[in-house]
């Protein structure tokens, strides 16, 4: 059954923000609902069009790993299913779907027991284009903290997953990359995507470039005094060594320089061109020593300021454009926001806004 929400609600919403300076994107007004309640949507696209969201929510006194789809191109959403569910005291989040080319719908996911101090990330299986799914393997164990898989489907059918990692090296954390040649059952040694001594970065995406190198973005804390800046590094081997160079993709705007962080970003390539989003509370008007205006002032929240926003890039990453912003306030945010491009041309904005799981459908201008 669709989910219906009355148009007044939807008006509501700080959700018509996305005019472009940069004149890359044509965004249809206003979101869509995905789903009433849900958090960090993801996407992916079946072989017939199909388009299949993942996102976490709480339900029915449970955990569970909510999957959605649309047939009309993102316009509409429903079919509600359950890729994976865990008792309410669990830790089941940042979903992460992937349509395999031999028709496979791979879903990962964090699944974590913090009774026991038992941390994993798991990956469960469609056979049947999402409708019913069995757990399938388990990409990475840790006692400490594994966050955030994002999976990438090799030429050769060669699976990857790109995480964070902080086993042992909290509060410390780096990229990490396994890869799965038997569709996801088992998962071979961590390569060290990304790591600085005294950063956090995590949070990765992933794209292929045009010109066959691999391009992975994330959040980082090695720019002071900035909370997250997001970066970029580089593979020319499909994942197996990663440059050295951590490209800034984008740090906080805000006129006064204080700890305003830039973090979660998300990573499409539609042709020449990359977007790159992310969350970021540098749209607050700075109020030395206010808790809702200054982030060095006690009780001051990130995630209760930060916004939906994209760069875009035509020269390969080397130069990004103004920041647009698509959703959110200071105090209102949208949140573990995400872009995707299910065939040339065309965008799906995802948001978490208000517990709730929106969409958006944009254009890129030629």
């Amino acid at each position: 059954m669709k989910w219906i929400i009355a148009v007044c609600i939807m008006q509501l919403l700080p959700f018509c923000m996305a005019e472009n300076p940069t004149g890359a994107v044509q965004w249809e007004s206003g979101f869509q609902p995905v789903y009433k309640s849900g958090a960090y949507p993801r996407a992916t696209a079946l072989a017939d069009g199909t388009l299949l969201v993942g996102f976490d929510h709480f339900i029915e006194g449970r955990r569970a790993i909510g999957i959605v789809r649309s047939t009309d191109g993102g316009k509409t959403w429903g079919d509600y299913t359950e890729a994976a569910q865990a008792p309410a005291s669990d830790n089941l989040a940042n979903a992460f779907p992937l349509a395999l080319a031999d028709g496979t719908v791979l879903v990962a996911y964090r699944h974590h027991t913090f009774t026991n101090n038992t941390y994993r990330l798991v990956v469960s299986a469609s056979s049947d284009k999402g409708k019913t799914w069995q757990k399938r393997g388990v990409i990475a164990l840790g006692s400490t903290g594994i966050w955030e898989p994002f999976l990438f489907e090799l030429p050769d059918g060669t699976i990857q997953a790109y995480y964070a990692s902080e086993e042992n090296l909290k509060p410390e954390q780096q990229v990490e990359m396994r890869a799965s040649r038997d569709g996801g059952k088992t998962w071979g040694a961590p390569v060290v995507v990304a790591r600085m001594k005294g950063s956090r970065d995590g949070m990765p995406g992933v794209v292929r470039l045009r010109d066959g190198s691999l391009y992975v973005v994330f959040e980082a804390s090695d720019v002071p005094p900035y909370g997250f800046v997001v970066r970029a590094v580089r593979s020319k081997d499909d994942g197996k060594t990663w440059s050295s160079e951590r490209e800034l993709i984008y740090k906080p705007s805000n006129p006064v320089m204080a700890g305003w962080a830039s973090g979660a970003p998300s990573v499409i390539r539609d042709g020449d061109r990359l977007f790159v989003s992310f969350q970021a509370d540098d749209s607050v008007e700075f109020q030395k020593g206010n808790k809702n205006g200054d982030p060095a002032a006690p009780g001051y929240d990130y995630l209760r300021n930060s916004s939906f926003k994209y760069v875009s890039s035509s020269d390969n990453g080397r130069t990004w454009s103004p920041p647009v912003a698509l959703a959110g306030e200071p105090g209102k945010p949208s949140l573990w926001n995400a872009l995707y491009t299910p065939a040339p041309g065309i965008i799906i904005a995802l948001a978490s806004f208000h517990s709730a799981v929106w969409s958006k459908i944009g254009y890129v201008k030629k």
